[in-house]
């Protein structure tokens, strides 16, 4: 509250208490306060009117400046303005405090949407970003194929070159004087490695003995252990046999970057010197096939050209064999762990059986081929019912399954696209063949017709 500290102050205020009294006062009362006081008033007002209208006029007009300053000055200035500028200080800081609280509801509110936010992150993430079992199988069954298929390739290369050099009497192999080398080579390899002495009637004992100078007029069947007959009962008949020697499994032990001859390896070329060029051509002698002129051509040379003409289209119709074979031989070691898993979920436990479908570990580098890491992937992996299982998995993680299952898909599919390469090109090759005494038949009607002429 206010406090007035002027005496002029607390005049003016007793001043308009009494103004304010008498104008609440009876009349009659004022009317006898007035008769008592009228002569001496009239008296005094006659002789010091002048006077008292002057200090009556100083007097309200120091009375008014004194009031004026107490409105303005004390009660304004010095009381109601510091009081108001303080109110309104009190109200800005108490709005500044609602607004900062007001600011802090909306940084909880931001940041606990921001938290959120990361957290939602964080869950797509480990939900989106967490590979699961089934597609690290993918990963790992595929981690040697590139490498299994190059070595495929060079396989069928060595099977290619081996057969043409075989045709055409390449120095340093069997057939190089000809053909009755070839033949005698292959007769002993017959009989010590293919020959069973049961074929023919039981007939064969006197062609499987491995020491042609026995006399083996009782040719009953004997164990190999008495020279005759294959020396390992496993390989009889291979070189005849393609269920056996190439389609019924799924490695074969061949791999023609070293200088170790095995027993796949000896089957499979074996079984190919029967199945195609089991004659071989006979071997000119260098000078027959010079010209004796310019215009005159040996027939030998003919015929020799007529051969290698053959020799190419058995090497079309060949092409095909050596692929098979190739797909087949083995690969690098990186995926024949986990080729092994899979199969011994799928019951195959015998290591025997194994070794049989991914091939025997005989070396740090040996493993499964292209053909038996293409069959896990495109059949028998599917075959498992913890593939479907595995399913109920991350929408993230059974996509990647389906594209890693289109990739598999797309090398099947060059697989196959190469395979009708190869058909088309033995067709063609058989088309040739067709039409070839077509050919010759309007070859000779055109010499003909030639020499009618002249």
């Amino acid at each position: 509250m206010m406090k007035l500290r002027s005496k002029n102050h607390r005049k003016i205020i007793t001043a308009f208490s009494l103004l304010a009294i008498m104008a609440t006062a009876p009349k009659t009362v004022l009317a006898a306060a007035c008769c008592q006081c009228n002569g001496t008033v009239n008296t005094a007002l006659s002789s010091n009117w002048p006077t008292t209208q002057t200090q009556l006029q100083n007097r309200v007009t120091s009375e008014y400046t004194g009031l004026r300053t107490f409105w303005v000055q004390t009660l304004w200035q010095d009381n109601i303005l510091p009081a108001m500028m303080g109110f309104a200080d009190q109200v800005v800081a108490v709005s500044s405090h609602q607004t900062a609280i007001i600011g802090t509801f909306f940084d909880a509110k931001q940041q606990l949407e921001t938290q959120r936010t990361l957290q939602r992150i964080r869950a797509r993430a480990h939900k989106d970003y967490h590979p699961s079992t089934g597609v690290c199988t993918f990963g790992s069954t595929t981690r040697s194929l590139a490498a299994s298929e190059r070595k495929a390739e060079l396989t069928a290369h060595v099977l290619s070159q081996r057969f043409q050099d075989r045709m055409l009497g390449g120095a340093n192999t069997a057939a190089a004087p000809g053909p009755a080398a070839d033949k005698m080579a292959r007769i002993r390899q017959f009989r010590e490695k293919f020959c069973d002495p049961t074929n023919n009637n039981n007939s064969l004992g006197l062609l499987c003995e491995h020491d042609q100078d026995n006399d083996l007029s009782n040719s009953t069947y004997r164990s190999s252990s008495d020279g005759i007959g294959a020396s390992d009962i496993q390989r009889m008949n291979k070189d005849i046999d393609y269920l056996r020697t190439i389609d019924n499994k799924w490695t074969l032990d061949i791999d023609f970057t070293n200088t170790d001859l095995t027993d796949d390896e000896e089957d499979v070329l074996a079984l190919a010197d029967n199945l195609y060029g089991h004659e071989v051509f006979l071997r000119p002698p260098g000078p027959d096939l010079l010209a004796s002129g310019p215009n005159n051509f040996p027939a030998i040379a003919q015929s020799f050209m007529d051969a290698r003409a053959a020799v190419a289209k058995l090497s079309v119709a060949k092409n095909s064999f050596d692929s098979i074979t190739s797909m087949k031989a083995k690969g690098t070691a990186g995926s024949r762990d986990s080729l092994k898993l899979i199969l011994e979920e799928l019951g195959v436990t015998d290591s025997d059986d194994i070794d049989q479908l991914l091939g025997a570990t005989t070396g740090a580098s040996d493993g499964p081929s292209y053909y038996a890491q293409m069959e896990v992937l495109t059949k028998k992996i599917y075959q498992n019912p913890d593939f479907y299982t595995n399913l109920y998995d991350k929408p993230a993680n059974v996509e990647r399954k389906r594209v890693a299952m289109q990739a598999i898909g797309l090398m099947q599919k060059y697989d196959l696209y190469k395979s009708y390469l190869r058909y088309e090109a033995a067709l063609s090759v058989l088309l040739e063949l067709a039409v070839v005494d077509l050919q010759e038949r309007v070859d000779i009607q055109s010499a003909d017709q030639t020499r009618s002429g002249e």
